[in-house]
């Protein structure tokens, strides 16, 4: 833990001087650079009284402005960055999470950070955060794709807003490992059952709710369940292509006929069950003309193409 220190009632003329041609007189460029960068009108507000205390040498407490440009300049740099990895979804979270559109320089009170990091403050408004034992240092690395990722994976709601069913790691895995990546196996699936109504049911909300649930923290991997989300089901989708296809459902009409018959719905499913009924790992059942990809919470994520082995079995 970091103690905050009170404001300086006052600058030196050095470094007043310096914070004015350093830093006031590029604000207004550096605004319009993240304004563009993340499709809407940002501001950023950063109070120098309020970072002076924690320039302890010469160095800082002279060159004050210049090292806030160097801070807001990295930043303004690496959500440049995050715009071009995460695309138009990805800003629009960040815009919508970081409603104030306000980029600001505050002190990393928890310590969570060697150097430098960020957050998502009350109010909405977007925080790079330094280390004070490193007030200076790396001033690039605030807003990597990570950082950024986890800052508004945990931040405080919208006033009046819903808690979302997903977190927004969650979320990203489902937009960049799943919906970007899907139709070419549904569609694999559906040319090797000679059926376009295919589809593939998911159900992130329900998977997400387990594997999120206290009660259930033992049991997952916590540091990735949220960001393989969307990686590891399309696996298990992958996996019954696979199958499928090594089974010549392809070329055989009769286990095209019989799987068509057995999974009328034209529904492919996944859901985590207490029990499998019959595999080690991961399986598939019939259940009223579905056929479900299931697993268990211990081994979720294990072995997923394992599912659809004894498909034929089923049908």
């Amino acid at each position: 833990m970091a103690a905050r220190l009170p404001p300086a009632e006052k600058l030196t003329l050095v470094t007043r001087k310096n914070v004015r041609d350093e830093w006031e007189s590029k604000k207004e460029d550096m605004e319009k650079k993240l304004s563009e960068k993340l499709g809407v009108a940002w501001t950023i507000d950063i109070n120098p009284l309020a970072i002076f205390p924690y320039a302890t040498d010469d160095w800082g407490k002279t060159s004050l402005g210049q090292i806030i440009y160097s801070y807001v300049d990295g930043a303004v740099y690496m959500l440049g960055y995050f715009a071009g990895r995460q695309g138009e979804s990805g800003v629009s979270e960040l815009n919508s999470i970081a409603y104030a559109h306000v980029l600001t320089l505050d002190l990393d009170e928890a310590g969570k950070n060697t150097y430098n990091g960020c957050e998502v403050q009350e109010g909405g408004r977007l925080a790079i955060l330094f280390n004070p034992k490193n007030f200076g240092v790396n001033v690039n690395q605030s807003m990597e794709e990570d950082k950024v990722l986890a800052a508004l994976n945990s931040a405080p709601p919208a006033p009046g807003a819903d808690g979302p069913k997903l977190s927004l790691i969650a979320r990203t895995s489902v937009r960049t490992e799943y919906d970007e990546k899907i139709e070419p196996i549904r569609a694999k699936i559906a040319k090797l059952l000679a059926r376009d109504d295919i589809k593939l049911e998911p159900n992130f909300e329900t998977i997400f709710a387990t594997l999120s649930a206290p009660e259930n923290a033992s049991k997952v991997d916590k540091d990735n369940y949220e960001r393989q989300l969307g990686y590891f089901i399309r696996e298990y989708f992958d996996g019954v292509a696979y199958h499928m296809d090594s089974q010549k459902f392809g070329t055989d009409d009769m286990l095209q006929e019989g799987f068509n018959e057995a999974v009328e719905k034209g529904i492919i499913a996944f859901r985590i069950v207490d029990k499998l009924s019959y595999a080690s790992y991961c399986e598939v059942v019939v259940e009223d003309g579905t056929l479900f990809v299931q697993t268990t919470l211990d081994r979720y994520g294990v072995n997923t193409n394992h599912a659809a082995e004894k498909i034929v079995d089923q049908l």
